[in-house]
């Protein structure tokens, strides 16, 4: 059973190779700004998700064009593990649009029915990312992860 949803932002750490370690890291998990319970979302899966970076309108799609169906990821996940009070489940985004967070950049999520969760980006280390989306570094012929531009741990020369 389903008590409500919410706004989660799944983050990762840039070139970090372990899975893991670039999911599980504290802060890259923010959820909210509260939980809409379930009885007040008709359908989950017709709701309009709009991301903004900056301001800057990054995704706007429909949770119908998620990356997971929620009934099916809620059927996966408890064939194999069971589900508590509490769990949060996260679906997934469309992957369309996406492209590196910076130090100092704002981060809007919103979901319809569930208001929207605001962030702030800090990395002590001072690093930059190339901008671009993994669609725009496939169609210019680039593979593979991206590399970190500038600050801590930058590659020279």
């Amino acid at each position: 059973h389903i008590f409500g949803y919410l706004n989660f932002i799944d983050g990762s750490a840039r070139g970090v190779p372990a899975f893991y370690q670039m999911k599980a890291r504290e802060t890259f998990a923010p959820i909210g700004p509260w939980i809409t319970t379930a009885d007040e979302i008709a359908d989950p899966m017709k709701l309009q998700i709009q991301l903004r970076v900056n301001g800057k309108l990054k995704q706007n799609f429909n949770t119908d064009d998620m990356a997971h169906n929620i009934a099916k990821s809620i059927a996966w996940v408890s064939s194999i593990h069971t589900l508590e009070p509490g769990d949060i489940l996260a679906t997934g985004t469309n992957h369309r649009g996406l492209s590196a967070l910076q130090g100092g950049d704002t981060v809007e999520l919103e979901v319809e029915g569930l208001d929207t969760l605001h962030i702030s980006i800090q990395d002590d280390l001072g690093r930059t990312w190339p901008r671009t989306t993994r669609l725009e570094r496939q169609e210019a012929g680039f593979d593979g992860p991206v590399g970190q531009a500038t600050g801590k741990y930058a590659p020279t020369g």
